[in-house]
């Protein structure tokens, strides 16, 4: 007898019995994290099965979904049940994804399950459907409660019923135990079947002509004119979808099924893929000759990629150093060894511009993928990916799962972004994923970058990483220095343009724009209560005088940031999370920017009734309407989530400012990332101090990272460039290493404090959150968990292990529930943590981006 290890669609209970609901199934390595199912093959299925197959199994008295992640000729339980099918004859995981997948599990301790579903095709996972009825056998007793009979009621009202949709009708939390309760009694029957999934090939009806259009036919059709417009018009196009023939002809279905039952046409169904890049053109480019740094970096990546195995680099170049010709040089020996390549970007906004430089080096070659796709459309992707018809795949964080089958490349652009992490289980980060899927693939990786993640520079330090530079920015060939001197009426030689080395004149590089760091305790000595400093306001006038553009940047939606009584000093806060509420101007009411949830603005203190009602703080929305006031003429696009909720938004701002239809772009974060923007000359940082100062050990570096990344934006034009940045620290070691460019600098002075209080790179973390809606039973769970961890490490001997708090979190409540947190700190947290069944309500987070 043959068995099938599956991996099934389901919740394993952290208990270390055999499950009660599953006789079938089994608990391996005494943790239910990797927990997997054995199942006997029936014979009618022995020589389909394969490992990676997507497969429906029964689980209890539940139809469920599992992946094949193995065979065994012998079972660890005495009885199994048979597999009820194989959804798809095709493996949907290959043995990589597989083996990537237990690692996830394993390092993340995230439950295998949840690993996996990464990895499936969207929206193929199906989930269970409950339904009930009465039992017609069994009468209803007497001696049944309130709430039981008006489950009977709506039963005998409305037939068979979806367990979801009757808990909604009864608007009951225990209506799931009344349920059980009635069916263990026999009174209901509950019905279990897989719902359908939620995409699947999208198909059109196609009309073909089915033989030569003669002059008898014509004469058949003679009393009908429409039946004869429709055979010309197929004789004339071929065939054609129904919908064009209706739209370009006219008629109707049963226009077309008298032309089939007369044996003219023939209806079919075709598949329509739906990708994201059809009907888009895209301008062939041609590799430009690169600088001697880039050829330098280049020739180790080209070496690296002629030779077998795994190998990463990390490849440090200032903004504008031309780190995207590299990336695009290696796709391209990938691709001629008929190999593939993943491209990662951290933000769906950088998508439209890097797919337009990669498509227009690769056209046709190219799949995309990230989260503002359609369902149906990421599905077709996935499908053209795995049966490889497309070689590079580009999108966000999950694109790193897209199922290439011969896979030679990974690059990450911008790798130390930190949306590269999810913040949900599986708590994975994406960069470290790869550099694993890599491993197991032997396939390279490239981490783009100008300001790498401090762990990254440590360990390209180290060697575990090669570490290459790109030192100068590109301005450009000489031939586009010159469209662009033409282009912006420059008659000169533009100041500041210098050739990239002697001996080599064909590119040139400008210096970084320069960066004026404004104290604005000084501006408020003087007088200036704007949220604009003197020089940053007559920078913006002289840049827009010029019909050049201005970013200003800051890193906070809303009009303001909170709300407060001046009289007894309230502030309007979240009744979910306890946070203040930022107002919004559009919609004139104060907005939780972690649930949602939204109010109206009081007209009097809802604590002691004063109507002395004041707005603090500064958002994007208030950046705008000042902005506004002070240059009424200037065209004004902002970019931040508020503004980015439809399906196209990113690009469609992205192209208004590229097309200087807007002076001035005013956004949070995602604008200083990677954007390629010539006509920006300034860049303002509204405040800068925003993230230095909360509790995270991250804050400075995230701080200078955006900083330099922000200023990045400015000068990337023959028409140069500067950046003003506001502060009130304007002396701290992040904000002056930023001003100057200078990533040595602030790294020596980050890693000085990290040795001190050993933090990552010295140290790996874990981070547990509690969240409960009960506060106190909060805190007495992240307690508990505290007495279990000491006792733990007192009995194994791990003095390099140490616990910091428990504490309750610096967002205590979100959404209703409270937060409490635990932070183990050590060489290898994992060696604590990779046994313990953690209860419902825990978050357990390995190698956390945030402390918050």
């Amino acid at each position: 007898m043959r068995y099938a290890k599956v991996v099934v669609n389901t919740r394993v209970q952290p208990r270390k019995k055999l499950l009660d609901d599953a006789p079938r199934g089994e608990v391996e390595n005494g943790t239910t994290l990797d927990v997997t199912f054995h199942y006997s093959i029936p014979p009618e299925l022995h020589n389909d099965a394969k490992v990676g197959q997507l497969v429906v199994v029964p689980f209890g008295s539940r139809r469920l979904q599992g992946v094949i992640f193995g065979f065994d000729d012998q079972s660890p339980v005495p009885e199994t049940k048979d597999l009820y099918e194989i959804a798809d004859p095709t493996p949907v995981l290959s043995p990589a994804q597989i083996e990537l997948a237990s690692w996830i599990s394993s390092y993340y301790l995230a439950p295998l399950i949840d690993a996996v579903l990464l990895m499936l095709p969207p929206g193929m996972a199906r989930r269970t459907r409950v339904t009930l009825r009465l039992n017609a056998e069994h009468a209803p007793p007497t001696d049944l409660n309130s709430q039981q009979q008006t489950v009977i009621e709506t039963l005998e009202r409305e037939g068979e019923v979806p367990l979801h949709t009757l808990g909604r009708r009864l608007k009951l939390r225990n209506y799931r135990s009344l349920v059980e309760g009635l069916a263990r009694r026999g009174v209901i029957v509950k019905r279990s079947e897989l719902a359908e999934a939620r995409a699947k090939p999208k198909m059109e009806r196609v009309a073909r002509l089915k033989g030569e259009i003669t002059s008898d036919v014509l004469e058949q059709l003679r009393r009908a004119p429409l039946q004869t417009a429709i055979v010309q018009y197929l004789d004339d196009r071929g065939p054609a979808p129904v919908s064009h023939i209706f739209s370009e002809v006219g008629g109707s279905s049963a226009t077309l099924k008298r032309l089939a039952d007369k044996g003219l046409i023939q209806l079919d169904e075709q598949e329509v893929w739906r990708d994201p890049l059809q009907g888009r053109t895209f301008v062939l480019s041609t590799p430009p000759k690169l600088t001697p740094a880039q050829d330098a970096a280049w020739r180790e990546i080209e070496a690296s990629l002629q030779t077998p195995g795994s190998e990463v680099f990390l490849l440090h170049g200032v903004t504008g150093s031309g780190k995207t010709e590299i990336y695009l040089r290696a796709l391209q020996e990938v691709l001629a060894v008929e190999q593939q390549a993943i491209v990662l970007v951290p933000e769906i906004a950088l998508t439209p511009q890097t797919i337009r430089r990669f498509a227009a080096r690769f056209p046709g070659r190219i799949a995309v993928l990230h989260s503002k796709l359609s369902i149906g459309e990421r599905y077709d992707g996935w499908r053209r990916i795995r049966d490889g018809r497309a070689d590079i795949v580009i999108g966000s964080r999950s694109a790193v799962f897209a199922p290439l089958p011969r896979l030679g490349l990974i690059v990450i652009d911008e790798e130390h972004e930190w949306s590269y992490k999810q913040d949900r289980m599986p708590r994975y980060h994406a960069r470290d994923v790869a550099i694993r899927l890599a491993e197991i693939s032997e396939c390279k990786v490239i981490l783009g970058t100008a300001t790498p993640d401090v762990v990254s520079y440590y360990r390209a330090q180290r060697g575990e990483y090669n570490l290459l530079h790109l030192p100068q920015r590109i301005m450009g060939h000489r031939r586009r220095i010159e469209e662009q001197r033409a282009q912006y009426g420059i008659e000169q030689e533009p100041a500041g343009v210098k050739e990239v080395g002697e001996g080599y004149d064909e590119a040139m590089y400008m210096d970084l724009p320069p960066v004026q760091v404004v104290d604005l305790r000084q501006e408020l000595r003087a007088g200036n209560r704007s949220i604009f400093s003197r020089g940053l306001r007559e920078a913006m006038r002289e840049t827009l005088a010029a019909k050049e553009q201005v970013i200003l940047f800051l890193n906070r939606r809303g009009a303001t940031t909170f709300v407060m009584c001046r009289d007894c000093g309230h502030v309007m806060k979240c009744k979910r999370c306890d946070v203040p509420l930022a107002y919004h101007f559009p919609e004139d009411a104060l907005v939780c920017h972690h649930c949602n949830w939204q109010t109206i603005v009081p007209d009097a203190c809802p604590s002691c009734h004063s109507e002395r009602i004041k707005h603090f703080g500064v958002g994007t929305q208030k950046v705008e309407a000042v902005t506004r006031q002070l240059f009424p003429e200037a065209e004004i696009v902002r970019w931040d989530r508020d503004t980015t909720a439809g399906r196209m938004a990113h690009e469609e701002i992205l192209e208004r400012f590229i097309n200087h239809e807007a002076d001035v772009m005013i956004g949070t974060q995602m604008i200083a990332k990677g954007l390629d923007l010539p006509l920006v000359t300034l860049v303002g940082v509204i405040t800068a101090d925003t993230a230095l100062y909360l509790p995270d050990f991250r804050a400075g570096e995230r701080t200078f990272q955006l900083l330099t990344q922000v200023a990045g934006r400015a000068g990337r034009s023959i028409l140069g460039g500067k950046v003003f940045v506001q502060t009130y620290a304007p002396s701290h070691y992040c904000i002056q290493a930023a001003s100057r460019h200078d990533y040595q600098g602030f790294y020596a002075q980050e890693m000085e404090f990290r040795r001190q209080q050993r933090y990552p790179p010295f140290s790996r973390l874990a981070r547990m959150v509690y969240v409960h809606r009960d506060a106190q039973q909060c805190k007495e769970e992240a307690m508990r968990l505290h007495r279990v961890l000491s006792n733990k490490i007192a009995r194994l001997g791990l003095p390099e292990i140490d616990l910091i708090g428990p504490a309750p979190s610096f967002l205590s409540r979100i959404r209703g529930q409270y937060r409490w947190h635990l932070i183990v700190r050590g060489r290898d947290p994992h060696s604590l943590l990779w046994d313990l069944e953690f209860p419902l309500g825990w978050r357990v987070d390995v190698d956390p981006v945030s402390m918050l």
